[in-house]
């Protein structure tokens, strides 16, 4: 897939532009999927690192379920039913990405249809990591969730002078400890990882953006392609704003008061650039719009060109 997907994308530039974009726009494409080639290339190369945390992860998860199990605990309904929102998403836009290579019923020659389909399985690389990243920090917030709720319960339904309150205290405590290594871990590993990740949805958001209203203004675009750029740009954004909000989520649940010493604030940071909250997100996507807004002036400019010369 790394040495073919450059002919890919040399073929699919050629096949956009004479298919409906218009010739100006002939390095847009260019753009797009050398972002999306240099994301993917920077995916496999850090793949190692991703690993390393992923085993810990899982023995952290094992640990965890077992205090859940001894303490009687359930899963926080609010962490459950945002578990099952990304998976959603993530399976959506898998099943688009693979999909989205049948839905031209004309037009495409075989070659066509197989850089295509190479290039829309390459996508489902970038948004695995994502995923992961996600599912990663959602272990982690559960495991708060659990600490916190323990502490509570232990505060203020047990005296400081009971049989057992200082062994129990000390083992939510290093519980916290260890989710807290974990979750630094994971900022750590993952951090030029979500950064690479980033701007390949700005570049995705932006680009497809101004492509999906070029593309619903053609005299031959149909419904239902429209309706497939519109769910696939749709589920990607909330996709990539669970990610960022799983991390605020954690940030908030690590420093919930607890009457007692705690490990400090834990930094929601991106390589120590920008905090990964809910507020970032709406000023990427106010960014976004910007972008998109200055394409598509772009575009009415060079096409209002001719009709002025002639």
């Amino acid at each position: 897939m790394v040495t073919m997907m450059p002919v890919a994308v040399v073929a699919a530039k050629f096949s956009w532009v004479d298919m409906w974009l218009p010739r100006f726009m002939w390095l847009t494409p260019f753009v797009l999927y050398a972002v999306n080639y240099a994301v993917l290339i920077n995916t496999l190369i850090s793949r190692c690192h991703r690993d390393s945390i992923l085993m810990e992860l899982h023995r952290l998860t094992v640990q965890l379920n077992r205090e859940m199990r001894r303490a009687g605990k359930q899963m926080n309904s609010k962490l459950q039913r945002l578990l099952y929102m990304k998976s959603f998403t993530l399976l959506f836009l898998c099943l688009c990405y693979i999909l989205g290579t049948f839905k031209y019923n004309g037009g495409f020659t075989v070659p066509m249809f197989l850089t295509c389909l190479l290039i829309n399985n390459g996508y489902n690389f970038l948004i695995a990591t994502p995923h992961l990243y996600f599912v990663s920090f959602w272990q982690v917030a559960r495991g708060y969730d659990f600490v916190n709720q323990q502490l509570e319960e232990l505060i203020s339904t047990r005296s400081p002078l009971a049989s057992g309150y200082a062994e129990e205290l000390r083992s939510i405590w290093s519980l916290h400890a260890r989710l807290s290594r974990t979750a630094h871990k994971i900022n750590t590993i993952y951090g030029r990882q979500m950064l690479a990740a980033r701007l390949d949805y700005l570049s995705f958001a932006v680009i497809n953006s101004y492509f999906g209203i070029i593309f619903s203004l053609g005299v031959q675009s149909n419904y239902f392609a429209k309706l497939y750029g519109a769910l696939l740009c749709c589920t990607r954004m909330m996709d990539f704003f669970m990610a960022d909000y799983i991390c605020d989520l954690v940030a908030q649940y690590q420093s919930t008061a607890k009457h007692t010493v705690s490990e400090g604030i834990m930094s929601d940071e991106v390589c120590g650039l920008f905090p990964v909250n809910r507020k970032e997100w709406l000023n990427m996507m106010g960014s976004v719009l910007c972008h998109s807004v200055v394409l598509l002036q772009y575009h009415l400019m060079m096409s209002a060109k001719p009709e002025k010369q002639y």
